[in-house]
């Protein structure tokens, strides 16, 4: 890369003006300053990645995270750890948060995904009241640009009439409005 040649100022220059003392010593400052500027360059993209980050890479990466480094480790040491922690994060897709809600609800969902939001519907009785706890782990799992919508999927009229019933035969299901409009009874 760029940053890995050392640098020539007065190589860029004609050749009338590489032999004027002001230029030799101009360029020698430049050349020491731009030296040091394509180092920090490089160090900077060696520490974009767990595999061939620093000390200080290292470390940061730790922070970001949240894992300690052992007492008396290498480099290499907290480059395995930083991959170790890297792996347990698994690619996030739509049937792994499918997984993950329906484990926590005990029941079916529908997720889909528009515009930057998540949409997930279920029907029937969650063994959980409580979603804070379900909100907290998808947030911590889905990508942050995206935000979640939990809701309960109520009948609508299209899936009303798709039953083909008539009045008489709905009302001989002996349903209160409430489990009328949770459809839980449609097969």
């Amino acid at each position: 890369m760029f940053y890995d040649h050392k640098n020539d100022l007065k190589g860029y220059l004609i050749e009338k003006l590489q032999d004027v003392v002001e230029i030799d010593a101009i360029a020698g400052v430049v050349n020491i300053q731009m030296d040091a500027l394509s180092e920090q360059v490089r160090r900077m993209v060696k520490n974009k990645s767990v595999s061939t980050c620093d000390e200080a890479g290292a470390q940061r990466w730790e922070r970001l995270l949240g894992v300690s480094s052992p007492l008396n480790s290498t480099l290499q040491a907290r480059r395995d750890a930083l991959k170790a922690k890297l792996m347990t994060k698994p690619p996030i897709n739509v049937n792994v948060l499918r997984g993950m809600v329906e484990a926590y609800m005990g029941l079916g969902v529908d997720v889909s995904v528009q515009d930057c939001v998540i949409k997930i519907r279920y029907r029937g009785e969650s063994r959980v009241a409580d979603l804070n706890p379900l909100y907290a782990t998808a947030y911590e799992t889905i990508p942050a640009n995206l935000l979640l919508d939990i809701a309960y999927l109520y009948v609508t009229w299209d899936e009303l009439d798709g039953q083909s019933m008539t009045f008489d035969q709905l009302d001989a299901k002996n349903l209160t409005l409430t489990q009328l409009e949770r459809g839980e009874w449609i097969a």
